[in-house]
């Protein structure tokens, strides 16, 4: 197969994984260079003097970083705060619209606490108001149904690395109405990694209905032994609206670094909250999130699997608090 075969082929799998047409994909080096790309197509595009942007402040700080470049030439830029749950609700981005808004950007669900948005309720927004929609899908995408007909998003973002997929690549779609995909720089990519991005995103979209109904009560299991087992434990997130396979948590006066480590040494991967922007925009102190830890459960994680983790996390914490 050409190359040239080989992208169009990856086009129309990764397009049909969203619900996009073909010519409206790009490809890209990941997560934060498809944000930025977009964030710069946007701006670009628009007809309006210092057009306006709405921007969350849980997104990456290479993003945050872009937002000040354009806000000192390109742009005006608002940085909304999440409520604590980490959530951004529809009122509060339509409080902030003005007549030059331009774009929102929100993330689909958070990659630190899980915490998902209301990205359908946005795009609804802000398809009535006129206003270009963009988010950012790579925690999301393959956990939840994502359809950018559905949802209105005019602009979304996705990560190869984030599914399981080849580093350094990902995806930007472009709502081709919005006239900003003519100014969208596309990363060349190898015919390997075109073909193995592609093929896992059309997988993955087909099996994210399941995985969600499946991985559930295996998180909520964890969910609940975690809260009534272990004392002083706090939830970072929203209780009701996160992904199915997330939970991120603070164990009060226990080190996140050493709970990381202590699980490694079982076979057991968390992630751990220190200096994180996301936690600080919900509310956490540097301190409270050095105490935070986050778990990830894949597919075909178990209920005995759960109980393993739960287990090794109580004598990990137990042991801790025992040298308090």
């Amino acid at each position: 197969m050409s190359k040239e075969n080989c992208e169009s082929e990856a086009r129309k799998k990764i397009a049909a994984s969203i619900g996009a047409t073909p010519e409206e994909i790009y490809f890209t080096s990941g997560r934060a260079d498809g944000h930025l790309k977009a964030l710069k197509a946007v701006v670009k595009a628009s007809k309006k003097a210092r057009p306006h942007v709405i921007i969350t402040t849980m997104e990456d700080p290479e993003v945050l970083d872009e937002c000040s470049r354009l806000e000192r030439k390109d742009a005006v830029v608002t940085y909304l705060d999440p409520i604590t749950t980490g959530r951004v609700e529809v009122a509060m981005i339509e409080n902030e619209l003005k007549e030059n808004t331009e774009l929102i950007s929100v993330t689909a669900a958070n990659c630190q606490t899980g915490t998902s948005e209301p990205f359908t309720g946005i795009g609804t927004m802000t398809s009535e108001k006129g206003v270009i929609f963009h988010t950012d899908a790579a925690f999301a995408f393959g956990k939840m149904p994502i359809n950018v007909e559905r949802s209105h998003i005019d602009l979304l973002t996705a990560d190869a690395s984030y599914f399981g997929g080849p580093e350094n690549a990902g995806f930007l779609y472009v709502r081709k109405s919005t006239g900003a995909g003519e100014y969208v720089s596309e990363t060349a990519l190898s015919e390997e990694t075109l073909t193995v991005m592609s093929d896992m995103a059309e997988s993955l979209a087909a099996k994210a209905t399941t995985f969600m109904e499946e991985i559930r009560p295996v998180r909520n299991h964890m969910c609940e032994r975690i809260f009534a087992e272990i004392e002083d434990v706090e939830l970072n997130g929203h209780k009701d609206h996160h992904l199915t396979n997330h939970l991120n948590i603070r164990i009060k006066n226990v080190s996140a670094a050493v709970v990381q480590k202590a699980l490694k040494e079982e076979g057991i991967e968390a992630g751990i909250g220190t200096n994180s922007n996301i936690l600080a925009a919900i509310g956490r102190s540097k301190a409270e999130s050095a105490e935070s830890v986050s778990f990830s459960l894949k597919a075909g994680t178990t209920m005995e699997d759960a109980d393993k983790i739960v287990d090794s996390l109580k004598e990990i914490v137990t042991g801790e608090r025992t040298v308090l």
